[in-house]
């Protein structure tokens, strides 16, 4: 049994160990379609971090962004500007008091000398000596925009902007290297003065990065004159936003910084980028890159996750037109990195972010540098956090295989939504006390599947229960009755039980004498007209139909549902398939069928009751002797010719009701008698109820075995009812009069017995 037990269990748990399972592989072998489909709604739920959760603390840095906005073009004039405009605004910032200027602008395309062109086509240069036309041309060199404008750097720490690309060797300008590998296989750096110090072995054959082939750089007079250089490529999200920057790209096995980290190296004084590797057997892995004595930690590409302070415009801006104009008058550049850049829309250097959807890149990089102002705060995704989503989902799910059997439809909504409330509040809290991004979609959506599973499994369930109860009692009992149990599954047990109930059995006179009277067929017919309006009155009084035996209905009150009033109810049953009958009498008797006359007995007492039977066939019914005693009683219904008898149980249970005493008797199988009784219409008329008190009387004396006052009141009873047509009503009662008038002479000529107790021993059923 146990084992078949596990088996079952097995097979009931299939699905959701199956779901597990996919959930468990999914992060390495989803389609891509689907993995598009996971990224963008993790995408979604860091997105709500970002927003709603509070930003982590700014740097000390003075971060201000000069933004070459629309009035910047609208006074100035469309981009490119002229070089002047970047010598007077660079030369601005350094008298205003920058410590660092950071150009988000590409000035990979020299600018047009009109001094040396003039020289060049001034038609009496041949008139000059050799020394002249130098010294001219040397005049006019510095004259140069690209000139002046390295010349304003030297004011100022200045760092410029590259992109790195895919597109073939096409390459412009001078990209100055900043981590490069030397033959040796070491990393060394080199920066805008040529120094070059060693900073670590690289381990050999591994390349985390996927590396570029071509550049735009800064033209030579002005890489060489910045303080350094770094890409400003920004990569997407499958979703198109941007979450996370690299900080470092390959190009030509040499490594370069981005814009926010040369920034960042430049603002530090630090001359070493190390980047920290992680050997492990043959494969080595990148951790992050090593400033000074500060880790950023990366993942293996180098990236890290932008740390947002919030939505757009969260640093202080200053129009570039207003700088050139000098119309700022107050020290909000001093002591100050300053990230020059644009937020026009036509520039089109607006991205898509979890704070805006129109975020101006220069915003970017001034963030991800104040952000490496205060690594710290810095979000990171670790690289063990897919073995730690693994055992997440481990743990999780092997729970939830454990509690979700267990508990209801709404119960199980509850656990749910409190276990996605744990796992969210584990997720956040260790976003905003360690600073550590982990997968959350996965840990909700295990949760979500395995509650919708186990929860649609339970309405299978109730469904298949529902119907089990209706095939149990749907040809048994009223539907109000089967919906009740539907409604209140509480209310019923199958299971076996003891329980106080009303039994009934109906039974037809002279069954076998009309059986032969008929056809197969048209005894069929028969029955099942009978059985219907029998079965239709019991019904209508919440009866339960227990079971059809040849021609014998049995049903019982109480049971599957509670039902105080069971006697009662299971009385008027009586009295209503009694008033059935009549009708049904007419149709036969017009159809020249035999009529049916019918006997019915009720007791009430303690039975068991529940879903018996064995493995083949079961059927939920009563048993006991309590049943075996309604059974007797209506037998007795013959014997005393009444259509109706109820037990002394029974009528106390059922006591708004009149009765009419019948007998004292003792049943076959009992020494213990009892009284029956014969339930009065609710409508009887008073006289009838004087005349039946009169029968009691008489009856009591009868018990007391004083005959001859029986005989005298019983005598006179009689000569009573067949004056009076109105006491027709009570037909039976005449004949329970001859009864006993019989027993007394009989007592009268021999005597009761000396153990006589005034019940009639009955020997048969």
């Amino acid at each position: 049994m146990k084992k078949f037990r596990g088996r079952q269990w097995l097979v009931r748990q299939a699905v959701p160990l199956l779901l597990l399972a996919l959930m468990v592989a999914l992060p390495w072998f989803s389609p891509p379609a689907l993995e598009r489909s996971l990224l963008r709604l993790e995408g979604l739920l860091y997105d709500a971090k970002v927003q709603y959760l509070p930003p982590w603390p700014r740097s000390v840095s003075n971060i201000q962004i000069v933004d070459i906005d629309e009035a910047s073009l609208h006074d100035i004039g469309r981009m490119p500007w002229d070089r002047s405009q970047f010598v007077k605004l660079t030369t601005s910032l350094a008298q205003a008091g920058a410590v660092l200027v950071v150009y988000d602008v590409l000035f990979s395309e020299p600018q047009p000398n009109a001094a040396l062109t003039a020289l060049q086509s001034w038609p009496q240069q041949s008139m000059l000596s050799e020394a002249q036309r130098q010294s001219l041309l040397n005049y006019a060199t510095a004259l140069a925009p690209d000139v002046r404008f390295a010349a304003a750097m030297q004011s100022v720490e200045v760092v410029l902007a590259n992109v790195l690309h895919r597109h073939g060797k096409l390459r412009t300008g001078l990209l100055s290297p900043q981590l490069q590998q030397n033959p040796s296989g070491q990393i060394i750096q080199t920066g805008h003065t040529g120094q070059q110090s060693v900073l670590q072995q690289r381990p050999v054959g591994t390349t985390p990065f996927e590396p570029f082939s071509g550049f735009a750089a800064p033209i030579p007079v002005l890489a060489n004159a910045a303080s350094g250089q770094g890409f400003i490529n920004a990569e997407a999200d499958a979703d198109g936003f941007i979450r996370r920057v690299a900080l470092l790209h390959e190009l030509d096995q040499q490594l370069y910084p981005s814009l926010a980290l040369e920034a960042f190296r430049v603002y530090s004084l630090i001359d070493q980028l190390r980047p920290a590797w992680l050997q492990q057997a043959s494969a080595a892995y990148l951790q992050g890159v090593q400033i000074g004595n500060s880790l950023i930690r990366t993942d293996q590409q180098g990236r890290i996750l932008i740390p947002f302070r919030g939505g757009a415009r969260h640093y202080p801006y200053s129009s570039a037109a207003d700088v050139l104009r000098d119309r700022i008058d107050d020290q909000r550049f001093d002591q100050a990195v300053v990230f020059v850049g644009t937020s026009a829309t036509g520039l089109a250097d607006l991205q898509a972010t979890p704070t805006s959807l129109t975020f101006p890149g220069v915003e970017i990089h001034a963030t991800v540098f104040d952000g490496l102002m205060s690594p710290q705060s810095l979000p990171y995704r670790p690289d063990w956090s897919a073995g730690a989503m693994l055992l997440q989902l481990l743990v999780l799910g092997l729970f939830c295989l454990w509690l979700f059997p267990r508990l209801g439809p709404l119960s199980s909504v509850a656990a749910a939504l409190l276990l996605m409330l744990l796992a969210v509040a584990v997720n956040l809290w260790l976003w905003r006390v360690q600073v550590l991004d982990l997968p959350l979609l996965n840990p909700l959506l295990l949760v979500v599947l395995l509650s919708v599973y186990f929860i649609s499994y339970g309405f299978v369930r109730e469904t298949r229960r529902r119907k089990q109860i209706n095939a149990v009692f749907d040809q048994y009992l009223p539907p109000a009755h089967i919906q009740r149990l539907l409604d209140d599954p509480g209310s019923v047990s199958l299971a076996g039980e003891k329980k106080q109930l009303s039994v009934l059995f109906c039974d037809i006179r002279s069954f076998t004498a009309i059986s032969e009277q008929m056809s197969a067929q048209a005894l069929k017919l028969w029955l099942n007209q009978y059985f219907s309006v029998m079965t239709q009155a019991i019904l209508a009084h919440d009866g339960t139909i227990d079971k059809y035996v040849g021609d014998m209905v049995m049903a019982f009150w109480g049971a599957p549902l509670a039902e105080p009033a069971h006697a009662s109810k299971s009385i008027r049953a009586a009295f209503a398939m009694l008033h059935a009958l009549e009708p049904l009498n007419q149709q036969y008797q017009a159809a020249g069928k035999p009529v049916a006359r019918i006997g019915i007995g009720i007791h009430t007492g303690e039975m068991n009751v529940g879903d018996m039977g064995s493995d083949f066939r079961r059927s939920y019914t009563v048993i006991g002797d309590a049943v075996n005693l309604g059974s007797r009683l209506e037998g007795l219904t013959k014997f005393y010719g009444l259509p109706l008898l109820v037990s002394e149980d029974t009528k106390a249970e059922a006591h708004e009701l009149a009765y009419l005493l019948v007998d004292k008797v003792r049943v076959k199988g009992k020494q213990i008698p009892i009284r029956i009784y014969l339930p009065l219409e609710p409508d009887v008329a008073a006289p009838l109820l004087r005349d039946c008190q009169v029968f009691e009387q008489a009856l009591e004396a009868y018990f007391q075995q004083d005959f001859i006052q029986a005989r005298a009141q019983l005598l006179g009873l009689q000569a009573a009812l067949q004056s009076s047509a109105e006491l027709s009503g009570l037909p039976y009662i005449t004949g329970l009069i001859v009864l006993y008038l019989q027993r007394i002479d009989a007592f009268l000529q021999q005597g009761p017995g000396a153990d006589w107790d005034g019940s009639y021993s009955h020997a048969s059923k």
